[in-house]
């Protein structure tokens, strides 16, 4: 009975993300790979809204899955993921298609090898693919000398927190040029929604900052707001290690663009 339950909860959820319809009980039986009168999913319906499993926004109407239960859905299914296909064009098509927002990051590394100093004027950053001029000051070169070795990406987040905002930004605009974007609409349309939340946060999304920040996995609120949800995963894009973002509502289908493994 137990294996039974658990196989109309997760048939009535995969329907859900096809459809985005209420789920009634003679769609389900035609869904579910084994025999069972309607009146038993209809029993077993009234047990999952009982439970806060699925939601009858009607009297009359089908169930849908509630918000607690998607988190399961996905928390279950997004765990060893990678990506369904490896061309940036088909990510991009289905990304628009099913209304997700997808950022990509290249993986590689740019330490930061030495600090050269240009008289009393400019102080330059070596790191191993760039190289960054800001005004010398004695204090800055004592500074700067102790995060030798240290990834751009963390040198970018130190130089903020302490108000190196100069260098911050020389430093933001060629995470710019790194970053590819996807759909950022779809982010958008969120912020739109949810505008308290926006106003906080869009930015540090669309520029990639969280990127940086997240460990691989799932996030929901209050990352984000209710109802949506992000996955952090690093992928292999068009043969180039990549960190990945995906953003969507939590009933938007994730694996058109993953797979399980």
């Amino acid at each position: 009975m137990k294996r039974k339950y658990e196989a109309i909860l997760e048939t009535v959820v995969k329907t859900f993300l096809q459809t985005h319809e209420p789920i009634g009980s003679a769609m389900l039986k035609e869904k579910l790979p084994f025999e069972i009168a309607p009146a038993t999913i209809r029993y077993y319906f009234n047990q999952m809204v009982e439970r806060g499993e699925l939601a009858q926004l009607h009297k009359s109407s089908g169930r849908i899955p509630t918000e607690r239960t998607m988190k399961l859905y996905w928390r279950k299914h997004l765990r060893e993921l990678e990506l369904l296909h490896d061309a940036m064009n088909e990510v991009a098509r289905i990304s628009e298609k099913e209304n997700l927002f997808v950022l990509f990051k290249p993986v590689r590394s740019n330490r930061l090898q030495a600090l050269e100093r240009v008289g009393e004027r400019y102080l330059i950053l070596v790191f191993e693919r760039d190289e960054y001029v800001i005004r010398y000051q004695s204090q800055l070169e004592s500074f700067l000398g102790d995060l030798i070795g240290y990834e751009l990406e963390e040198v970018k987040r130190i130089a903020k927190d302490v108000g190196m905002m100069s260098l911050y930004y020389k430093m933001r605009a060629k995470n710019d040029e790194e970053i590819t974007s996807i759909n950022p609409e779809a982010l958008i349309r969120v912020a739109g929604e949810q505008s308290s939340w926006g106003k906080r946060h869009i930015r540090a999304f669309l520029d990639g900052d969280v990127i940086e920040e997240l460990k691989d996995g799932l996030y929901f609120d209050p990352l984000l707001p209710k109802g949506f949800m992000a996955l952090r995963i690093d992928s292999v894009i068009e043969n180039r290690p990549m960190k990945m973002l995906c953003i969507g509502a939590i009933d938007q289908d994730f694996t058109k663009i993953f797979k399980e493994v």
